[in-house]
Parts: C-alpha cells; sequence; structure tokens
C-alpha cells in the first residue's frame, strides 16, 4: 500500500503540479482534501485548483522535484525542491523576473487510495529573499 500511496503523491506532483493536468485531481485527491502550510488552509479540491493554477501563473516554468519519498500506512512524506522565475503575481508580490531555488516537505495522509490532508514546510525566508523582498 505504501508503493501505492508514494505512487499517488508522486502524480499530484508531477501531473498536476509540473504539467498543470488539473483532471488528475479527481482521480487521486479525496473531495474533503484539506492542506495547511505556515502561512495558509485550503479546503477542497477547488481551493487546490485555484492555488495551483495561480502557482503556475506567477512561476510558468515551475519545476517540483522529488528529492526522496518515505511511506508508513496511510501518510507520505515527501522532500522537495521548487524551481522557476518569477512572472506573474505572487502572494501580492508583482512580477520580479527572478528565478528561485527552494527546498520543502510535504506530509500526505492517504484515505482509501486518495490524498485527503495535507501539511507542507517550505523555505518561505528564502523564498522571499530570492524575490528581493526580503533582506537577505
Amino acid at each position: 500500500m505504501n508503493s501505492n500511496n508514494k505512487t499517488t503523491v508522486r502524480l499530484l506532483i508531477e501531473e498536476v503540479l509540473n504539467r498543470g493536468n488539473l483532471v488528475v485531481l479527481e482521480e487521486i485527491v479525496h473531495p474533503d482534501y484539506r492542506y495547511t502550510s505556515s502561512t495558509e488552509q485550503m479546503q477542497g479540491i477547488d481551493d487546490l485548483k485555484s492555488f495551483i493554477l495561480g502557482f503556475r501563473s506567477a512561476f510558468p516554468n515551475l519545476k517540483i522535484s522529488i528529492d526522496e519519498q518515505i511511506g508508513e500506512g496511510t501518510k507520505v512524506c515527501t522532500r522537495i525542491s521548487i524551481t522557476g522565475t518569477h512572472l506573474g503575481d505572487f502572494l501580492d508580490i508583482p512580477p520580479t523576473g527572478k528565478e528561485i531555488a527552494v527546498q520543502g516537505t510535504i506530509i500526505s495522509r492517504l484515505e482509501k487510495g486518495l490524498i485527503i490532508e495535507e501539511w507542507e514546510l517550505l523555505d518561505q525566508l528564502l523564498l522571499l529573499q530570492q524575490l528581493g523582498i526580503a533582506p537577505v
């Protein structure tokens, strides 16, 4: 089961986030999906779709690499690296044209093979520093 869970999370990252194939969401994300990070929360697939569209619009060449995955029971921990160029509005920040490279970790919980809950920790300070918003 862990192998299938890891594959499901990998599909979310590679097909949906990297390629923008939102149709896949209906196959791998639970209707009661919840997301929590240090700065935001989402509830449901529609919130997730809006987030993905906004993030991909802000960083059209977005690339999320899976550095490591560990699965146990109903949870998958994924260590990621994110790269992209800031070419659209992001967090009310107008495009800077600057490149970003940050790392993060996502813990995903699956229920009956569908992603129902995720917690993300991303190096947001480094992200804002790379965009020139926060001091280095």
